[in-house]
Parts: structure tokens; sequence; C-alpha cells
């Protein structure tokens, strides 16, 4: 079999993507058999579903992907838009829509916004006569003749804007008396940035916000959401008590050293934490030689020379660590909590074929999931019982 098949490997992908795409063309979507309109969706673990849509099938029609109306209502994935104007419902791309009132976002009124005016520039960024939005959201520019979206040295657009009076954040914050001059978002040195950073000569901002202290002179974004000046490091714009975030050695996602404290990812020290034998286990878990965390919750009862966070086994046997749940020779532990009467030695979670999605067992009790033919088939083997 191998040998028929070896030689037609872009065929049978060919093929493969073809089916694929009429099945998801053909269940996507509206449909309207002149007797009732329907809204269909699919999806990977759930399949094909549909359910009926209150329209009229006579007067129905499509718009597009997601929009459709009657001679009364407009609808959006199948669920009316109250009050929206059927007859003179439009689209216009990206997920907007209008009718003669109002203007919608993915079926969302924008309230207040001019249909007549209104245009879109992007998914995020549209206008009409009064404002500029951003998905949806008013940014309530002073002076829209000379407002601009602001770039990093990339020529990559930011979410920061301004005109001749106002600086502005995307999520519809307004800056008052900027240096016009000089207001710009900051690029960071890392492969990737939050873009919730900027400057001008006088001050810094985190989304929106004036950073009081921060000097901008010598302001970098050094990771994500990781400020740094000449006097300490921020995080989401609030002073921390790091001095040189880049002196700082990262253990995991959520833990840092300097050599003389563990800090969490807030940049709190952990005072139980033996900096010599601190390490990162696995995902969430940490121990040093007396001790597990959990995130940056101690984890009270675990005996770090015996506990391991708890493997998991995959429905085509891939094997790993669970972030949730460990456990030593003693205990079961979910976070940072032992699970009362957990057997340690047969605690187990595995996506058995016939379970429901992740089972969480020993061979006493189910935690998570249901109790299945395929568990059961697995524990008799397994221990006899």
């Amino acid at each position: 079999m191998t040998h028929r098949w070896a030689y037609k490997p872009y065929f049978l992908i060919s093929v493969f993507v073809l089916g694929l795409l009429m099945l998801t063309s053909c269940t996507v979507g509206y449909k309207n058999d002149g007797k009732e309109v329907t809204w269909h969706t699919w999806n990977e673990g759930n399949g094909h579903n549909s359910r009926k849509v209150n329209a009229d099938p006579e007067t129905f029609e499509v718009l597009d992907d997601d929009y459709g109306r009657d001679k009364i209502h407009a609808f959006y994935r199948g669920d009316k838009i109250d009050g929206a104007d059927g007859h003179s419902f439009r689209v216009y791309e990206k997920g907007y829509a209008a009718d003669k009132f109002n203007v919608y976002n993915e079926g969302k009124l924008m309230a207040g916004v001019d249909p007549v005016t209104f245009k879109v520039h992007s998914y995020e960024l549209t206008e009409d006569k009064n404002d500029f939005y951003n998905s949806g959201t008013a940014l309530n520019v002073r002076d829209k003749s000379s407002f601009e979206i602001l770039k990093y040295s990339s020529g990559e657009k930011s979410s920061w804007g301004k005109d001749k009076y106002n600086g502005y954040y995307m999520n519809g914050t307004v800056i008052p008396n900027i240096d016009y001059a000089t207001f710009h978002p900051i690029d960071a040195k890392c492969p990737v940035q939050s873009g919730c950073y900027a400057a001008d000569k006088h001050r810094v901002f985190f989304m929106g916000k004036e950073i009081p202290g921060a000097d901008p002179a010598t302001f970098r974004v050094v990771d994500f959401y990781i400020g740094q000046d000449k006097n300490r490091a921020y995080q989401k714009g609030q002073p921390t008590q790091i001095k040189d975030y880049t002196k700082l050695t990262q253990l995991g996602r959520l833990m840092y050293s300097d050599g003389t404290h563990i800090y969490d990812s807030h940049f709190n020290v952990l005072p139980e934490a033996d900096v010599a034998t601190f390490e990162h286990i696995s995902d969430n878990w940490y121990k040093d030689s007396s001790h597990i965390w959990w995130s940056n919750n101690l984890v009270k009862g675990a005996n770090p020379k015996t506990f391991s966070p708890v493997t998991v086994t995959s429905s085509v046997g891939v094997m790993y660590p669970d972030f949730n749940y460990g456990k030593d020779d003693q205990h079961v532990f979910y976070q940072d909590s032992i699970i009362p009467g957990a057997d340690a030695a047969s605690f187990e979670k595995i996506d058995f074929p016939d379970g429901d999605s992740w089972t969480v067992f020993d061979r006493n009790r189910v935690y998570q999931g249901k109790d299945s033919p395929k568990l059961r088939e697995y524990i008799k083997r397994k221990y006899g019982q």
C-alpha cells in the first residue's frame, strides 16, 4: 500500500483540500430553499450545524458571508439585528453594514455614526463626517483634517494617532497638550511588541495614560508590556522595583532572577524561594530544594524531591506535563491545592476516544470528564479491577 500511493501525494492533498472546500462551502452561511431560511456553520470539533433564521424566504437575500436581509429585517450570522431596517440595509466591507438610519460593526450598532458619510479604511479604522472610529469605538478626534495614524520606524501602523491639538490611543483615550512635533509610538527592541507605549519630549504614555516620573529621553520597550528608562523598569505602565530589566534572567514564562531574589511576573519577590536551587519544572510549575510553586502560589504540603506534573496522554498517544495537575509520592494537587482523597500512584489525565474530552482520574474516581467504557477497560487492564 505504501508504494502504490507514494507517487501521488500532491494528488491526494489536492483531493482532500477540494473535498474540504466543497464541504465547507456547502455548510457555511445562509441557505434559502424557498420555504425557510437557515444559517449553517461547520467546525472540526462539532461538524455541521444549522438553525432556522426568522426571515421571510420570499424576500430574503444574502448580502455577504455574514449579512442578509428580507423586506423588513436585517440579519448577522443568522441573528436578527434589533432595530435594523431591512429594506435599506446594505453592506460595506470588512464586517461593516448600514441602513438609512445607522451603521453596524459585526452586527452591533455603532451609536451616533452617520451612514451617509461613513467610510471604511480598514477592519479597524472607519470614519464619518463627525469622527474617526477604531473597531466601532469613537476616537473623539478634535480636528479631523489634521488627524493621522502614527507609524513605527519600520513603516508599520501603530495604535497611536494625533491631530494638531491632541494625541490619541486607539481605545478612545484622548491625550491633551502633547508636544505635536515629538509625539511618537515607541519602537520595541524585541520580536513581539505590545504597541502600548508612546512619548513626546516631556512625557511617556501607556495605552493613552501618562506614566508619572518616566523619562522620555531614555525610555525604551524591552519586552512585551515592559518598558525601561534610566531609573527603573515598568510593567504595563506601572513602575517596578526592578532597576534594570535587561539584567534579569527569565525562568520559564512567569519568573525572573537577578541572582539575589526570585521575582514573579509582576516583579514581586517570592520570599520563600532559594535562589541557588530555584528552577522551572514546566509550564506553571517551579521548585527549589524545599518548595513547589504553581505560578507564584506556594503549593503547601508538596515534596519537591518526588513532585512532578501529572502526565497528559493525548488521543494519539503524545505525552506531556499538565499545566494544572501535579503530584508527589503522597498527594495530588490542582494548582496550589491538595485534591482530598486522590490516589497519587494511579492519578492520570488521558483523552479517551469515547470520553468527554479529557478524563482526569485515578483507579477509584473520575475528577474531570466522564466514566467511559474505554476508561473502565484501561483501569481493568492496568490494575485488574
